[in-house]
């Protein structure tokens, strides 16, 4: 793995863009990795490496999944239910923003967010 990645750049990619990355959910750091080992990015990683590479609608899908399970176990309620409390939150509201980046995170880390924010309208 580690001639893999050296050989196309992905360790100069995540050693140069490591302070962006660490904080971008594991899906979304893979699905470039995997973009740049099938050839999609031609060019040297360094000069072409963009977070759009990934539509945004697939990474939000593939952490609200995750984010929605947190809701469920964490509140005893249904996935209908955990849906709804989520998208009518803030936090909801900036996930669905492609602006705020927020999509891009881990679900853990979103929904750290969303509890937070749930405890602070509590009281």
């Amino acid at each position: 793995m580690y001639k893999l990645f050296e050989k196309n750049g992905i360790l100069e990619m995540l050693d140069d863009d490591y302070d962006i990355l660490h904080g971008f959910g594991f899906e979304y750091i893979v699905r470039d990795i995997d973009n740049i080992l099938e050839g999609k990015n031609n060019d040297t990683v360094s000069d072409t490496y963009h977070y759009e590479m990934i539509n945004h609608g697939t990474i939000r899908a593939s952490t609200l999944k995750d984010i929605i399970r947190l809701i469920c176990e964490q509140y005893s309620v249904s996935e209908d239910e955990a849906l709804k409390r989520f998208y009518e939150s803030h936090i909801g509201e900036c996930f669905s923003d492609d602006e705020t980046g927020l999509y891009g995170q881990s679900a853990l880390y979103i929904f750290s967010l969303y509890k937070e924010e749930k405890q602070l309208s509590e009281t």
